[in-house]
């Protein structure tokens, strides 16, 4: 039996844990369907260093290498490339990911032949076998990328209406119990029951071009009896960008988890306007511990500028409903949105205080290639068009839009003071006094609200 795999994945570090793992288990899964091996490295899960991945690549010898690059992980994708260019020269590398999506032409600064774009499961699998065979991969294949001498030619991405029809990822290849999560000290793991988004937020890498589909019931309860059944998993996050879009669909969803008697602890994230109390009820006996809401800003007149139009009495209503029904709240903010000032953030400081969440996360403005908040950026001269080339070239650090209406200094200390004046709070240690004897949730905890209040900020 020999260690060969024939195509070898590689999730780059990055600083918040991108979702990178579960798209690199979606293109696993299909090719498990073809018989072609393949292995995924988490170097951050997994404590890897680059020396080990190219040691994992001599042993293991792929003939095909796919590399994931997203905002976060673009410098170390990068790092990791010409690594593997230098020691490996022969070795066909392609890269799939958000940057080859939004940019295309990141293939012609990493001087690598392929990317693969959209729903890529079918089409990756398709270039694989090409590969393997020892010949050229259609130039027509939907979603491919080609570098061609410095010629780039960008097939159109395909998108999969059926996604009930995808095998299911290879999660077993995942070093399942090594992932974080701030909201549990358990065994955790992501999973998506959606694709694409019906809103429209103006910082969000979720193209809304890309029609939003969803699994059936019964394939939910596939992915979950693998993930909790098989793999161990004691919570589940499910990142679906808005998890109650559909009332009917999460009350079915919830009756088919409480049906199956698949018993584990899960979170989610959703709209502050397309939550109830029923809904609530329904999704705490389903086994619902959290529900994290983006509200953004404390300013309304901000928050509606990035499309996302619902009221500061909207968000109260729906904090306080899932406090008196004993699930958790997590808020999402970030500092930076476009024509913000001290005084809006301010107005978020207060904001976050005043609906008391369990958990709350400040974050900096990241100015995505190819969504509206870097496009005005670059237009009123407050991002540098090559910033992201920049970045993964590491001349500079991670970008950070800066609106010009507020100075980096006073936007970085306003920052800090949030994280401080929101832990440092009376309701935040009545919050956290239960779970004061629970070592491993409060040293983590404690450990990430030291990198964020003091530390690297934490990004979006």
């Amino acid at each position: 039996m020999t260690n060969k795999v024939d195509c070898l994945f590689i999730n780059p570090r990055d600083l918040i844990g991108a979702d990178a793992y579960i798209k690199l288990a979606n293109l696993a899964g299909v090719l498990n369907t073809k018989n072609i091996t393949s292995e995924i490295i988490e170097p951050a899960a997994s404590h890897v260093s680059h020396a080990q991945i190219m040691d994992t690549i001599r042993k293991k010898n792929p003939s095909i290498i796919c590399v994931a690059a997203f905002p976060s992980t673009l410098h170390d994708a990068y790092v990791t490339i010409n690594m593997i260019k230098d020691k490996f020269p022969d070795k066909t590398i392609i890269l799939e990911g958000y940057h080859i999506n939004a940019d295309p032409s990141i293939l012609l600064h990493l001087n690598i032949p392929y990317g693969i774009r959209g729903d890529a499961e079918y089409s990756f699998a398709a270039f694989c076998e090409s590969i393997l065979k020892g010949e050229k991969p259609s130039r027509d294949l939907p979603g491919l990328v080609l570098n061609e001498n410095g010629e780039l030619k960008v097939n159109e991405p395909e998108v999969i209406r059926d996604i009930d029809a995808l095998p299911l990822p290879a999660y077993d290849k995942l070093p399942i119990g090594n992932y974080y999560s701030a909201s549990t000290n358990k065994t955790y793991m992501k999973l998506f029951t959606t694709r694409g988004c019906p809103y429209d937020c103006n910082f969000c890498a979720s193209a809304p071009q890309m029609k939003y589909r969803w699994l059936s019931n019964d394939n939910v309860i596939k992915h979950l009896e693998v993930l909790v059944n098989k793999l161990g998993v004691q919570w589940v996050e499910f990142m679906d960008l808005t998890f109650t879009v559909s009332k009917k669909r999460t009350i079915e969803m919830c009756d088919a988890i409480i049906q199956s008697g698949i018993t584990f602890d899960w979170g989610c994230e959703t709209r502050a306007d397309k939550i109830d109390e029923e809904l609530v009820i329904k999704m705490k006996e389903a086994g619902c511990k959290k529900i994290t809401f983006g509200v953004e800003s404390g300013s309304e007149k901000i928050r509606n500028q990035t499309g996302k139009r619902i009221s500061n009495g909207t968000f109260k209503t729906a904090f306080d409903l899932c406090r008196r029904h004993g699930v958790k709240t997590m808020a999402n903010f970030i500092f930076g949105h476009p024509n913000e000032t001290a005084e809006d953030m301010l107005e978020t400081i207060n904001f976050a205080r005043e609906l008391k969440p369990f958990n709350v996360l400040f974050l900096r403005m990241v100015p995505l290639p190819d969504v509206e908040v870097y496009q005005q950026g670059v237009k009123n001269g407050e991002v540098e068009a090559d910033v992201w080339l920049k970045y993964m070239r590491g001349e500079i650090g991670h970008p950070i839009y800066y609106p010009s209406t507020i100075s980096k200094r006073e936007m970085d200390r306003l920052y800090n003071r949030a994280y401080l004046r929101f832990y440092m709070s009376a309701f935040a240690f009545k919050n956290y006094l239960p779970f004061i004897f629970d070592f491993g949730f409060m040293k983590k905890s404690l450990s990430i609200f030291l990198r964020m209040a003091f530390g690297k900020p934490v990004f979006k």
